[in-house]
C-alpha cells in the first residue's frame, strides 16, 4: 500500500476526504490526516508518503508553501491542491510549483476518484524511473502530455493546461510515436531520448512521457501532410541510434488533425508494439476500420469453430494484403493475453519469442498465412491455460463486478467477502488482469451501459441508475471519454446502423 496524507484547515473536509473514495481500490491508504500543514508536513518529511491532498488557504501555513516545502525535500511526492475560489492565478501558481491538479471546493468525488486513478498509474514506475531519468521526467508537462495522449482531459482542462504550459494545440496535424527497446535496458532508452532531442529544433515539437523506464511516448507536431517526410524523419533517427549501439523500436500511429484525436493515434501505435519483437525497425500504423473489423470476426469465428475455423482466416487473405491481415490478427490475439503490450517480453517471453519468425520480407501470401495459422494455435493454448489458472479470488471480483449495479461495491466490500486484505486482493487483482480495480469497474460499467443505450429505450437516467454510476453528470462526462461521443450521440449512431 501506498500512503495518502490530506491537509485541510476545516475537520469535516479532512472527515470527508478520508471516506470520499475507495483508496483501496487504488492500492492507497490515508497514512495520515490532519487540519494542520505544519503538522502534516512534519509527517511528509519523516515518512515514506506519495500522495499529498492540500488546501491552498490555511491559518499556519497556506497551500501554496507547503507544496514549496514538500516539492523542495521530496519532489517526487504527487500534490493535489484543493481550493473553495476559482482563480485562475492560484492554479497558475499551483501547477508552476509542481502540483498535479487543482480542484473546486466542494469537492466532485468522481472527480477526485479520477485524479487519484491517473496518478496511481505513476506511483509503481516512479522509483525506476526516478533512478534512471531523474526529476525531469516527472514534471507537469509529461504528466499533462500522458493526460492528453490517453484522453482523460475534457476540451476545456485541455486547452487550459496547454496554455499554462504553452502547448500550441493549433499547430496542424499530431501523430503519436511510440520508442521501445523492451529486450534492453532504462539506461538504452535514456541515452536514445538525449539522441533524439538533438534531432527536433527546427523539425518538430515534442511532448513526452514515459509510459515504462524502456518505452517513450511522443506526441510530433505539426505534422506535413506528406506521410513520408515523417517516415523518412522516424527512420533516421533509429538509424542513426542502431548506429550507436542503440537498438530501439519505433511505432507511429496515424496523423491527426484534431488535438482531441491524439488519443487515437496513440492506441494504435501501442497495439502495434508487439513487432519490436520481429525483425522490423519501425512501423507505421494507417487506420483501417475495416480490416480491424474482419480481423476480429475472423478471430472470433477460428475460436468458436469446431477444430478452429481455419476457412475464417484464409477468407481474410483472400480480401486484404498479407502482411495486413497477419498484423491486425496478431495484435487482436495479443491484446487478449497481454493488455500492456509494451510488458509482452516481461510477462510473456515464450510468445515474444515465437514473434522472431514472422516473414517480414515474403511476398507470398501463404508465408503469412501459415505463420497466423500457427501462432494462433500456440497463443490459443496460451489464453485458455492463461483463463484457467486465474486467481478463484480475482474471478469472485470479475463475476461480482460483471453481475452487479450494487453503487457502493468496491475493493474493500469484496475483499470482506472474500476473507483477505484490500491490498492483496488490489495486488493480485492488477497482476492477473493489469487493472487497478477502480478502473475494471468504471470500464465494466461503461459497457454496460453501452449496450443498453443500444439494444434498450431505457432513459439515460435509469441507465445511470442501473448500471451504478453516482451522477448522470459524471457518466456522461465518463462516457464520452471513453467512446469519444456522448450517449445519447452513441444511441442515435447504433439506431442509424440498425435501418
Amino acid at each position: 500500500m501506498y500512503q495518502a496524507v490530506i491537509v485541510d484547515d476545516e475537520p469535516y473536509i479532512v472527515e470527508h476526504l478520508t471516506h470520499a473514495i475507495d483508496w483501496n481500490g487504488f492500492q492507497l491508504e490515508i497514512g495520515y490526516a490532519a487540519t494542520s500543514s505544519v503538522k502534516a508536513l512534519e509527517y511528509v518529511l519523516a515518512n515514506p508518503v506519495s500522495i499529498v491532498i492540500t488546501d491552498i488557504a490555511m491559518p499556519d501555513m497556506d497551500g501554496l508553501s507547503l507544496i514549496q516545502h514538500i516539492k523542495e525535500a521530496k519532489p517526487y511526492i504527487y500534490v493535489i491542491v484543493l481550493s473553495a475560489y476559482n482563480n485562475f492565478e492560484y492554479a497558475r501558481t499551483a501547477l508552476k510549483y509542481g502540483a498535479e491538479n487543482y480542484l473546486l471546493k466542494p469537492i466532485d468525488s468522481d472527480e477526485l476518484s479520477d485524479t487519484i486513478s491517473q496518478i496511481a498509474g505513476h506511483i509503481q514506475e516512479r522509483e525506476q524511473l526516478n533512478s534512471t531519468y531523474g526529476q525531469a521526467m516527472l514534471t507537469f508537462r509529461n504528466a499533462f502530455t500522458e493526460q492528453w495522449a490517453k484522453n482523460l482531459l475534457s476540451g476545456n482542462e485541455l486547452a487550459t493546461k496547454a496554455k499554462l504550459l504553452g502547448i500550441d494545440l493549433q499547430a496542424g496535424q499530431f501523430t503519436a510515436v511510440v520508442f521501445s527497446c523492451a529486450n534492453g535496458s532504462p539506461d538504452i532508452m535514456s541515452k536514445f531520448f538525449d539522441l533524439f532531442l538533438h534531432y527536433l529544433p527546427g523539425r518538430y515539437t515534442g511532448n513526452f512521457y514515459f509510459e515504462a523506464p524502456t518505452c517513450l511516448v511522443g506526441i510530433l507536431s505539426p505534422v506535413p501532410s506528406c506521410t513520408e517526410e515523417i517516415k523518412d524523419f522516424i527512420r533516421r533517427i533509429i538509424h542513426d541510434a542502431l548506429s550507436a549501439g542503440l537498438h530501439v523500436f519505433a511505432c507511429a500511429g496515424p496523423c491527426v488533425s484534431q488535438f482531441s484525436d491524439v488519443h487515437q493515434s496513440r492506441l494504435l501505435a501501442c497495439s502495434y508494439l508487439w513487432l519490436e519483437h520481429t525483425r522490423l525497425l519501425t512501423y507505421f500504423q494507417k487506420e483501417n476500420q475495416s480490416l480491424t473489423d474482419a480481423a476480429c470476426q475472423a478471430l472470433e469465428k477460428y475460436d468458436k469453430g469446431p477444430g478452429e475455423d481455419i476457412d475464417a482466416i484464409k477468407k481474410l487473405y483472400e480480401k486484404y494484403p498479407a502482411f495486413s491481415c497477419t498484423a491486425a490478427l496478431l495484435t487482436q490475439r495479443i491484446q487478449m493475453i497481454c493488455k500492456d503490450v509494451y510488458r509482452l517480453n516481461e510477462e510473456f517471453p515464450e510468445l515474444a519469442e515465437k514473434l522472431a519468425g514472422l516473414p517480414v520480407k515474403s511476398q507470398d501470401a501463404s508465408d503469412y498465412a501459415r505463420y497466423a495459422l500457427q501462432f494462433l494455435r500456440y497463443s490459443g493454448h496460451l489464453l485458455s491455460k492463461l483463463q484457467q489458472s486465474m486467481y478463484p479470488c480475482v474471478d469472485a471480483v470479475i463475476k461480482s463486478v460483471q453481475e452487479s449495479d450494487d453503487k457502493d461495491i468496491s475493493l474493500k466490500t469484496l475483499a470482506l467477502k472474500l476473507n483477505v486484505s484490500p491490498s492483496y486482493l488490489g495486488t493480485i487483482f492488477r497482476r492477473q488482469t493489469g487493472y487497478y480495480f477502480n478502473d475494471y469497474l468504471a470500464e465494466v460499467r461503461l459497457k454496460k451501459a453501452a449496450e443498453l443505450l443500444e439494444e434498450t429505450d431505457m432513459k439515460i437516467k435509469d441507465i445511470v441508475d442501473k448500471t451504478g454510476f453516482s451522477s448522470q453528470a459524471y457518466f456522461t462526462r465518463t462516457f464520452k471519454r471513453y467512446y469519444n461521443v456522448s450517449p445519447a450521440s452513441y444511441r442515435r449512431e447504433r439506431s442509424a446502423k440498425k435501418l
